[in-house]
């Protein structure tokens, strides 16, 4: 294929949305309020819920106690964990259940899942992931069905969930490790659970390098530090975990991760992730069509920026601005949406090539970074330190139709870290983080 490349940046400040300009012109970005928590006013309109409230999950904050959920206006609900000290890193919503990977500092990582008929949380796994060398940081987690999950732990393990058939209740579990392929030998932490290089202590997080997504129950993929693996069933065998990619083409001082991966099906499969040193890093974003892989986006680190690399796209938002590229949803056919630790992104194909368009984000008024985002057609969610933002299409081309999907209840502000929003549309929505599990059933 013949990439043509086209890149545009713009600004999306806390508090509202800047106008895009052309990487290429020197037109500076008109400054904007930052954004104050999501419990207070804010130069941004709040998604205040007004067309939920004939929703029994999803009901509005009225401020009066009741026995049903407490629900922000929005109609985020908060959930009740078994626990009160979990951090939910991860979660995968299908059908009318959900599976979270969380970590405790008493209760190490554990795996849970909600079921909508008796809306509960309950622990599914069997414990074996505290053994020695297990569960030294908790991976990501993916659920091909209600009955069926996956899920990693540090350094470099796969669980595989199967439930069992009533009357048994405890869940059958099988674990497999993975290795990573440029050096099977040796896997470093920073290379396993590595480090956003930032002076600026609200950016300086660890992003796992081990995680599970698919297309279907037969068509699994996984990810370790530099290496894209596939589950495989040769000759009838038990599928085993079997290395199709490996990004192998680091210098001496640099640091190939994986980080995410989404797709439309079988035949369109894209991972992101990262070129770094020890003081930049570069977005990375890899290609499976046709069952051949292309690695479509690139830079080359050097002291505080990314330069173009030859043959590759270049996602970056100020020319050559870095960034590692830690999430990435697909919400329709030829776009690919994700999240830098200070910039969104779009990347198109465009006819025999393909297109990118990023714009950056300001973490000042939170101090901590935007961490995950979920799309779909016409809309983008992102969570990040206390704050959920929906943000419309029209960002791309200069629009401001981005507003704050409040999760305050009874007027309390909501100030804790989140760390995941996923799900299966907007009537199935979760927000997770510290000792918090937001749902929301509602538009």
């Amino acid at each position: 294929m013949r990439a043509t490349f086209l890149l545009c940046c713009g600004s999306l400040a806390l508090g509202a949305i800047g106008s895009i300009a052309a990487c290429a012109t020197s037109e500076a970005v008109s400054e904007v309020a930052p954004l104050p928590d999501s419990g207070g006013s804010s130069a941004l309109p709040e998604d205040n819920g007004a067309e939920d409230s004939g929703s029994a999950e999803g009901a509005t904050d009225s401020g009066a106690e009741g026995d049903g959920p407490e629900c922000s206006a929005a109609g985020w609900c908060r959930t009740t964990l078994p626990d009160e000290d979990l951090t939910l890193k991860d979660i995968s919503a299908v059908g009318d259940a959900a599976f979270a990977i969380a970590d405790s500092p008493t209760l190490g990582i554990k795996v849970l899942e909600w079921r909508n008929a008796d809306s509960t949380w309950r622990y599914i796994d069997d414990n074996t992931q505290h053994m020695v060398d297990l569960g030294t940081y908790p991976g990501r987690i993916w659920a091909p069905s209600e009955d069926e999950v996956y899920y990693g732990v540090g350094a470099g393990y796969l669980y595989h969930g199967k439930r069992p058939s009533p009357p048994a209740t405890t869940w059958s579990w099988t674990r497999q490790r993975l290795g990573d392929e440029s050096d099977a030998a040796v896997v470093g932490p920073q290379d396993a659970y590595p480090a956003y290089p930032s002076t600026d202590p609200g950016l300086h997080l660890n992003y796992p390098t081990l995680g599970i997504w698919g297309t279907s129950a037969d068509d699994v993929y996984a990810w370790f530090v530099n290496t894209l693996y596939h589950r495989t069933s040769i000759g009838g065998a038990e599928p085993k975990w079997v290395p199709e990619y490996v990004a192998d083409d680091a210098t001496a001082s640099e640091h190939m991760y994986f980080f995410a991966a989404a797709g439309a099906g079988p035949d369109e499969v894209w991972f992101s992730g990262a070129r770094a040193t020890s003081s930049v890093g570069c977005a990375v974003l890899v290609r499976k069509t046709g069952g051949t892989y292309q690695k479509v986006a690139d830079g080359t680190p050097n002291s505080h920026s990314c330069a173009v690399r030859d043959g590759h796209l270049q996602i970056a938002g100020d020319p050559g601005f870095p960034g590692w590229l830690t999430d990435i949803h697909m919400p329709s056919a030829n776009q690919i949406v994700g999240l830098m630790d200070t910039g969104l992104v779009r990347v198109s194909i465009t006819g025999d090539g393909y297109s990118a368009s990023v714009v950056p984000i300001n973490t000042q008024a939170t101090g901590w970074p935007f961490v995950s985002l979920w799309a779909e057609p016409g809309s983008i969610w992102m969570s990040g330190s206390g704050v959920l933002y929906r943000i419309g299409d029209d960002v791309w081309d200069g629009g401001s139709s981005a507003q704050i999907s409040t999760l305050a209840i009874n007027g309390a502000p909501f100030e804790e870290r989140l760390y995941r929003i996923r799900g299966t549309s907007t009537t199935n929505l979760w927000a997770i983080g510290v000792r918090n599990a937001f749902h929301k059933t509602t538009p």
